[in-house]
């Protein structure tokens, strides 16, 4: 092969740009797209497009609403709840308080003592409590003893007991110091007043 062929064959350019045509190309990407250009710059497809998200709209719009209706039913039945928990402790705490007998208290600390006198003291209390208490409960009589007798046409479970604490209350109270009293003793006395008083619920 001649040296200037060979050189024509490698600087001959492998296609003529004279017979490209970008309109041509331009129109071939147009045709490809344009269908999809037609949808969006189609009146009808914005206004489908439109409708749609109203109706999108309108469903979370309906959503939200219900959601915080619903939040704040819940909000109030807590609070209703709150306002129960504290009414029903507020209860409590006046019950509490109710049985939590001032006197009766004393009456305890007197028996646990470690002073005999104390426990003595704590039975003698005891009884005067008793006295008040029958009082109250509109017992009649004159004395401990006709308040209890009047008592016991009430079927009160523990009278017995009542009567039995009374008996020995009278013979420290007449007898003083020649009546022995353990501090054993004295809790059991205690004891039997304190079965009456629970039954007619004043401790």
């Amino acid at each position: 092969m001649q040296p200037n062929v060979v050189q024509q064959a490698v600087t001959k350019p492998l296609f003529d740009p004279s017979y490209l045509s970008l309109e041509y190309i331009f129109g071939k990407i147009l045709d490809y797209i344009q269908p999809t250009l037609n949808i969006i710059l189609n009146p009808h497809t914005w206004s489908v497009i439109g409708i749609v998200s109203s109706l999108f709209s309108l469903i979370f719009i309906i959503i939200i609403i219900f959601c915080l209706v619903r939040m704040f039913e819940i909000q109030a039945y807590d609070k209703m709840e709150i306002k129960h928990e504290i009414h029903e402790a507020l209860l409590r705490d006046k019950e509490k308080a109710r049985n939590e007998n001032q006197r009766w208290n004393y009456i305890i600390t007197l028996v646990e003592s470690p002073n005999e006198s104390d426990w003595r003291m704590a039975i003698l209390e005891a009884d005067s409590f008793l006295e008040e208490v029958l009082r109250e409960k509109e017992m009649t009589g004159d004395t401990v003893a006709e308040l209890l007798e009047s008592a016991k046409s009430n079927g009160y479970a523990s009278i017995q007991n009542a009567w039995d604490a009374h008996i020995i209350r009278n013979k420290i109270a007449h007898e003083g110091s020649e009546y022995p009293v353990s501090q054993i003793e004295g809790r059991r006395v205690i004891k039997m007043f304190q079965n009456f008083f629970e039954e007619l619920k004043v401790i």
